[in-house]
């Protein structure tokens, strides 16, 4: 049995890459993760969904677990909700969504990696990392309430309680529970514009949207894996923000033209180094960082502190393109669509919480957020969006220290026209 399962543990870490493959083409020129290949085919997705579907029963539903120092502290029923509810939504649904408010939302989505997926989010050993607890994923999670899983959707649910999009629990992207989150573990810039026409169209055929007149909002966060796994087998690597800039364009622009009004949330991947850098980590996390990470981590591809500095320079550079194209001209002065960057994953610091480095903050790999780690995320992608442009906090923070509300003088969401952004 043992044996057994190990065998199909080696398959799944083979296959989790296959939406980009891992067979590369004879043309060394093209990138690995700028092609399909044959793991791609029909037969191979069939077969790789079967090995998740029995790796998802072999784990079980970790996400359901309500003990473990992975888990945020909850909040108390007598405790009121910290803002004023009645605020929060309009009397009337805004034509524009320059005047949207928290309530005026109806629809959630999200598209991204192994993060959007709450991977391992309530992991308390190895095997556990195979589950995704995406009803606890910090921009799309909507598994029970705001006092016990404080994610973006559980406070959007205070002002809307007919919301739907979230997740519902533990699930994989073929599962009806994953809802709009249409994340994929080991998903790289290149996948995102495929996600986005799969997201409108799935958006668009459920019964429970009016898919012209609903307020949706989007949540995209990209970019792990690139720096992570694939930027040192690059032949060019410093081509890789350049990339990221025409697939972020593509996807922003079907969504603009294909999804009538859509609030977007684009959202950076937290540093790498802050991570798999950590110094006298456990030795579970440096030996998964190894396989996780393995562009900074191990010998693989002869890494260095020269090539992490490489790569450091390429992922900020990878940001500064993420800033810029939600701020270019392009998605302004539109009445259904907006788009911005949320920097609060930008300075993301573990030394919380009376503590030097708070592993609680993280799964059990170091590298994923723990329920815990996903819930400070959610509020603090909460924050961004009522902060003005300039002044939005760029780290997290413990659970309602500083937590934004709409205010009669400041009710709606921010965008880069309502805030005065030239």
């Amino acid at each position: 049995m043992i044996l057994r399962c190990c065998v199909v543990c080696v398959l799944v870490l083979f296959l989790l890459p296959a939406t980009h493959g891992l067979v590369g083409r004879r043309d060394t020129h093209v990138d690995i993760t700028d092609q399909t290949t044959l793991l791609d085919g029909v037969g191979m997705r069939a077969a790789f969904r079967f090995l998740r579907t029995w790796m998802f029963n072999f784990v079980g539903r970790t996400g359901q677990r309500i003990s473990g120092s992975f888990l945020q502290d909850q909040i108390p029923s007598d405790v009121p909700f910290p803002c004023n509810v009645s605020l929060g939504r309009s009397s009337r649904t805004p034509a524009s969504v320059h005047k949207l408010r928290p309530g005026d939302i109806n629809v959630v989505a999200a598209m991204g990696d192994s993060l959007t997926a709450a991977t391992g989010a309530a992991a308390s050993g190895f095997f556990d990392l195979y589950q995704e607890n995406r009803g606890l994923a910090w921009s799309i999670g909507g598994q029970w309430n705001w006092r016990n899983v404080t994610t973006l959707p559980n406070i959007l649910k205070v002002f809307n309680p007919k919301l739907v999009g979230y997740s519902l629990g533990d699930a994989y992207p073929f599962h009806r529970d994953s809802q709009f989150n249409m994340a994929e573990i080991g998903a790289v810039s290149y996948d995102i514009p495929y996600m986005a026409r799969a997201m409108v169209q799935r958006i668009r055929n459920d019964p429970r949207v009016d898919f012209k007149r609903d307020w949706k909002l989007v949540t995209i966060a990209i970019g792990g894996n690139d720096i992570c796994s694939f930027v040192c087998t690059m032949r060019y690597p410093e081509q890789l923000p350049a990339k990221h800039r025409l697939r972020l364009q593509r996807t922003l622009r079907y969504l603009r033209d294909n999804m009538p009004r859509t609030f977007v949330n684009l959202v950076s991947v937290p540093s790498v180094s802050k991570v798999v850098m950590l110094q006298r980590k456990p030795f579970a996390c440096q030996s998964l960082h190894h396989g996780e990470c393995s562009c900074w981590i191990g010998k693989l591809y002869n890494q260095s502190d020269t090539s992490r500095e490489r790569w450091a320079r390429i992922q900020n550079e990878f940001i500064r393109v993420e800033k810029e194209v939600a701020e270019s001209r392009e998605f302004r002065e539109l009445d259904e669509f907006a788009v911005v960057y949320q920097p609060w994953s930008l300075n993301v610091s573990l030394k919380m919480n009376g503590k030097e480095i708070d592993y609680s903050l993280l799964s059990y790999d170091c590298f994923h957020m723990s329920q815990k780690g996903n819930a400070y995320a959610g509020t603090a992608l909460w924050n961004n969006m009522l902060e003005p442009v300039g002044k939005k906090t760029p780290n997290w923070r413990p659970l309602f220290k500083n937590f934004k509300c709409p205010t009669k003088e400041s009710p709606y969401l921010i965008t880069y026209d309502n805030s005065g952004h030239s």
